[in-house]
């Protein structure tokens, strides 16, 4: 009898340091990069992101002993490629890594247990082992606004430490397992537009019939495809019709507008203008030049104020 109770506590001695019941679970979560602009797109300026891998491990005991593994072996639909229905396409890279050392390609296998990306990740703990991923777009392609997508399958491999010894040096227990990730990866790109808008000036006149019509134009250029109109606001009196005016901040008003090309048709935010160049859309150009030209005009019919700067302040409106 005495045997026997000392060969159970013998055993107990041995046992593992309680049994896990580790449970790992694959699911499939997004992957969305923050929203911005066709230009943000083109700058470089998307950040990179980062999320689940897919993969999630949890029980009172997790342990990178013996010869655990947890794989993912990745394809992407598009090549690693964020498309869209507007025919625009985003070079993308996604990493097991936020340095991008562990680089995914197509069909190649990472292992995050391997012990220098366990370190680096400082993602296994006692009770639960997620790996992440991270994503980054790896050009600056002049594309069109639309949602931009992929699809990554991630396939799962797994044999993961639940169960040591106690004193912690042998792993006696594992749970293995394998299964499937499929990840959304998206992008949404909205367009936008760049103004180049120089001042106008009326130059000097003793009266204001003998001041001359300014010809001039803005620069303009929206997102490629997009189409856009023009208008201009009423300025700081807060109407265009029948005039806007200038103020020499003392009380006193120069009147004038601004027409578009005909010279005769005011051109404010009740009757913006559709731009006919290039087809009525815009390039792309971060350094606009698609020309606006408008007509502006001083009332010669008004009383001549006193001399002085008169100054108004209008801003361009463009609508796409």
């Amino acid at each position: 009898m005495r045997l026997i109770r000392l060969l159970s506590a013998l055993l107990l001695a041995l046992g593992i340091a309680g049994a896990a019941n580790a449970t790992c679970l694959v699911s499939s979560p997004a992957l969305g990069f923050a929203a911005g602009s066709t230009y943000d797109v083109k700058s470089s300026s998307v950040a990179s992101i980062s999320g689940k891998a897919g993969l999630t491990c949890t029980g009172s005991v997790l342990n990178i002993l013996g010869t655990g593994y947890a794989r993912a072996t990745m394809t992407s639909l598009n090549g690693f490629t964020l498309k869209s229905a507007s025919g625009g396409s985003i070079p993308f890279q996604v990493a097991a890594d936020q340095s991008f050392n562990y680089a995914y390609t197509q069909g190649g296998t990472i292992d995050y247990y391997n012990t220098t990306l366990l370190s680096l990740l400082n993602i296994l703990n006692p009770n639960s082992f997620a790996p992440p991923l991270y994503a980054k777009l790896t050009a600056a392609p002049n594309i069109p606004a639309g949602t931009y997508t992929d699809t990554l399958t991630v396939q799962w491999s797994w044999k993961v430490c639940n169960g040591v010894d106690v004193a912690g040096l042998v792993c006696l227990f594992y749970e293995t397992g394998t299964g499937t990730s499929t990840i959304q990866v998206t992008l949404v790109v909205s367009a936008d537009c760049r103004i180049s808008a120089p001042n106008v000036s009326f130059g000097t006149a003793p009266l204001v019939t003998q001041f001359q019509a300014v010809n001039q134009a803005v620069l303009v250029d929206c997102s490629v495809g997009s189409s856009y109109k023009v208008s201009f606001s009423s300025g700081g009196n807060g109407s265009s019709r029948p005039w806007r005016t200038m103020s020499d901040g003392a009380g006193h008003v120069l009147q004038y507008n601004i027409y578009q090309p005909d010279g005769t048709t005011i051109w404010d935010e009740t009757n913006p203008k559709q731009s006919t160049v290039n087809g009525g859309v815009g390039t792309g150009s971060t350094t606009p030049s698609q020309m606006q030209a408008y007509v502006a005009k001083v009332n010669p019919a008004q009383t001549t104020p006193p001399a002085g700067t008169y100054t108004d302040t209008v801003n361009v409106i463009i609508s796409f």
